[in-house]
This record gives C-alpha cells, structure tokens and sequence, in this order.
C-alpha cells in the first residue's frame, strides 16, 4: 500500500464529519428557522386578511339586512315616503359597497406590501448568506460583486416568476 496513508483516513472522515456538522450548525438551522418564521409571518398576513374580509361581508350583509327593512317601512308609507325610503337605502347601500370595496382594497394593498417587504428582506438576507458561503467553499477568490451579480440575476428570475403566479393568482380571485 504505497499511495494510501492508513493515519490520513481518519483524518480525512473527521475533516468531513466537522465540515457537515459547521454547515448544519452554520447554514442549515437558520436558513430553517428564517423560513419558518417566514411562513407564519405570511399565515398572519391570510388570517387577517381573512378577518378584514369577513368584516367587509358582514358590513355587506347587515347593508342588505337595512335595506329590507327600509323597504318594509316604506310600503307601510304613502307613495312620497315610498320614493324617499327607496333613495335613502340606495345611499346606504352605496356606502356599504364603497366601504367594502375600500377595505378589501386597503386589505389587498397591504398583503402586497408585506409580501414585498417579506421578498426584500428574504432577497438580502439570502445574498449575504450566499456570500458567506460562496467565500469559504470556493478555493479560488471571488469578490462580493461577483456572487451580487449572480444572486441578482438569480431572484431576478425567482421574482419574474413569483409576480407571474401573483398576477395568475389575482385573475383567478377576480373571475370568482
């Protein structure tokens, strides 16, 4: 056995064991918990999007449970009051739907402002932990502006993709 030193294959596995176990301690645990509070972050923002919906349908329901009363009230009137109480819960029923409409704008504006500031803080999060990384794995030297361009280019085409399946969601919710 002339090639192969019998002390250097421990050293090698040990030298493999600590590399693994600095990349789970170092990459792969924060790397999980990021995405993890990530993902609760995003429930949060459903549920209460939800909720504002569910409001916003409520208001809706309790409009339309006005106007039938409005409109019980007003057979009960001369044709006078009938013509006033049909104009008034035409107005209440305008202002219940330009509320609901405004929530469920307010709602949707703020799901994609938390989504933005959910990618951007992903996008720069994730370009410094590749930098790290791409330091000490790679023998030869790369500078910072070199893994910035690939890590550009790279969530470049992850962001073209997520607003694609944003904007497919969008006319989805729409048709229904």
């Amino acid at each position: 056995m002339e090639g192969i030193n019998l002390i250097d294959i421990p050293i090698y596995i040990l030298n493999f064991i600590v590399t693994f176990a600095m990349l789970y301690l170092l990459l792969y645990k924060p790397m999980s918990k990021f995405l993890q509070a990530r993902r609760e972050r995003i429930a949060n923002t459903v549920k209460e999007a939800e909720e504002a919906q569910k409001e916003a349908e409520d208001n809706l329901q309790k409009s339309r449970k006005e106007l039938a009363g409005t409109a019980e009230k007003a057979r009960e009137l001369t044709h006078e009051a009938i013509e006033n109480a049909a104009l008034s819960a035409e107005q209440v029923l305008d202002k219940a739907e330009e509320e609901a409409a405004a929530i469920i704008k307010r709602t949707q504006e703020q799901m994609e402002a938390k989504r933005q500031a959910a990618l951007e803080r992903a996008y720069t999060e994730l370009v410094s932990l590749s930098g790290e990384l791409s330091t000490r794995i790679i023998l030869r030297e790369v500078t910072i502006e070199d893994n910035r361009k690939i890590a550009e280019r790279f969530f470049s085409e992850v962001t073209e993709r997520n607003k694609e399946a944003f904007a497919e969601n969008n006319a989805e919710e729409k048709t229904q």
